[in-house]
This record gives structure tokens, C-alpha cells and sequence, in this order.
């Protein structure tokens, strides 16, 4: 969670004890023991501490691959993977429910017995189930936090996710917003746990690689499209964030 913050596969993450701040989808939340979050495919998230208390996390992460079998079975489920990511806060009954299929995957992992992979299928199919009917019988959302800075940096991000694209700099940003470059980072930093740069080259590089999927496009316009200045500067910023090159990437998820 300290450095994949985007990735191509699902992800469910599932607070067991703790509390923990969670920016998702442009918003920030405080999550509470037996607070469940579902991430869609390349939704840029990251946890940070609330009260710098411990805390204890199932994470589970999967692939349209994996979920196929489910899929074709219920096909109703995959609209649950549809649009933004959504949180759900169970009650005590339904924690406990939760946590045995959780508990049940864990164990199945680590024993890797005959027909794991299949079984592991069918568990994650009673957890999908099971969410989508807590989300479905909880007409009531989890409100995101709304203090007066974490209001403005809410702005910040929508105005960054729109002028990706352009030269965009801390001071302008700053300037921007009438605030001072300093109290910008800081702000930006505590609300989010990324800094501004930092969040900047994410949202960057996710739209990067919906442009190597999708077109033909040669990599000194992907680099100019998306907001850097230099071929060199993009090809370290994807490298560092995928773990691969621009090309290597585009091969790898082209049919």
C-alpha cells in the first residue's frame, strides 16, 4: 500500500482493527474497524494514519481473469465494478460474516492445496455476493471528510486531473488557488499522503497507460499529451511508478 497505488487488478480492502484516513476517488474518509473499501481497476487510492494508532488490514487483489467464473455464474456482479469505487461500513453481524470468508482465503492461500485456485474462486464469489447485498440494503453513504483545507485541496485535485496535460507547476498551482507554494504542499500532503508532484506523475502516468492500450500513438506524443516535458523525464517517471517501460507496457496489454 506504500507504493502500488494504482494497479490494473481489483482490489478490497478490509480494516480489521484501527483507524486509518483513506483518499479514493478525489475524496477523503475516515474509516473505522470493519469498514470494507472496493477500488476499482487503475483508481489511485493510499491509507494514512489517523491517530498513529496500529492498525490491521485484509487486503485482496484479483483480475478480470480470476473473476471470470463468477462473472459468467452471476453476471449481474459485474456491475458492481462498475464507475467509481464505493466504501461500505457494515453492522456487527454482517463483520462477522465478512471476516470468515476473509479468514477462509487466507487459509486457503497458505496451504495451496489440490484445487486451490478454483476454491479461492468460489469463496471470492460468496464475498462478492455478500457485499453486494450490504451495498444494496444500506441506502445511506459513508460521507466523505469536509473540513475547510481538505475542501480546498478536494478543489486542487479536480483542477490537476483536469490540466494534467498542461506545464503545470507548484507555484502555478499555488498562484492558481491564491495560496502560498508552501502551505500548498503542506496542506496537499497531510490531506492526501501524497505530495503534490507526486500525485501529479500518478494521475499522469494512469492516463499514460490507457493511451498505450488504446492507441498507436508514438511515445513522444503520449509524453506531450500528458503533461511532460521530455521523452527522457516521461520514460523515468512510468519506469519508476509500472516497474516498466512505456514500450514494454504497451506489448504486454495490446491483444
Amino acid at each position: 500500500m506504500d507504493t502500488d497505488h494504482f494497479h490494473d487488478s481489483y482490489e478490497i480492502y478490509y480494516l480489521l482493527s484501527g483507524e486509518r484516513h483513506y483518499y479514493i476517488h478525489n475524496r477523503i474518509y475516515a474509516l473505522q474497524a470493519g469498514d470494507l473499501v472496493f477500488i476499482n481497476k487503475n483508481q489511485l487510492h493510499r491509507t494514512t494514519s489517523r491517530n498513529r494508532s496500529r492498525h490491521e488490514r485484509i487486503l485482496v487483489n484479483f483480475d478480470d481473469l480470476f473473476l471470470k467464473p463468477a462473472a459468467d455464474i452471476v453476471p449481474d456482479l459485474a456491475e458492481m465494478f462498475q464507475g467509481e469505487s464505493f466504501l461500505l461500513r457494515p453492522n456487527a453481524h454482517e463483520q462477522g460474516g465478512i471476516t470468515d470468508l476473509f479468514q477462509a482465503m487466507l487459509q486457503e492461500q497458505r496451504e495451496e492445496a489440490l484445487w486451490s485456485r478454483p476454491y479461492l474462486q468460489t469463496l471470492l464469489l460468496q464475498l462478492l455476493i455478500r457485499l453486494d447485498r450490504i451495498r444494496k440494503a444500506k441506502p445511506a453513504v459513508v460521507i466523505p471528510e469536509q473540513s475547510e483545507a481538505q475542501h480546498r485541496v478536494y478543489g486542487i485535485i479536480e483542477y490537476m486531473d483536469a490540466h494534467y496535460g498542461d506545464r503545470l507547476t507548484l507555484g502555478g498551482i499555488a498562484e492558481h488557488f491564491f495560496i502560498s507554494s508552501t502551505y500548498l504542499c503542506r496542506t496537499f500532503k497531510q490531506t492526501t499522503g501524497f505530495t503534490v508532484i507526486e500525485y501529479l506523475n500518478y494521475v499522469r502516468i494512469r492516463e499514460t497507460k490507457a493511451l498505450l492500450r488504446t492507441t498507436d500513438w508514438r511515445m513522444t506524443r503520449i509524453a506531450r499529451e500528458t503533461g511532460f516535458d521530455s521523452i527522457a523525464h516521461f520514460g523515468r517517471v512510468f519506469k519508476g511508478i509500472t516497474g516498466r517501460s512505456p514500450l514494454q507496457y504497451r506489448k504486454q496489454n495490446r491483444g
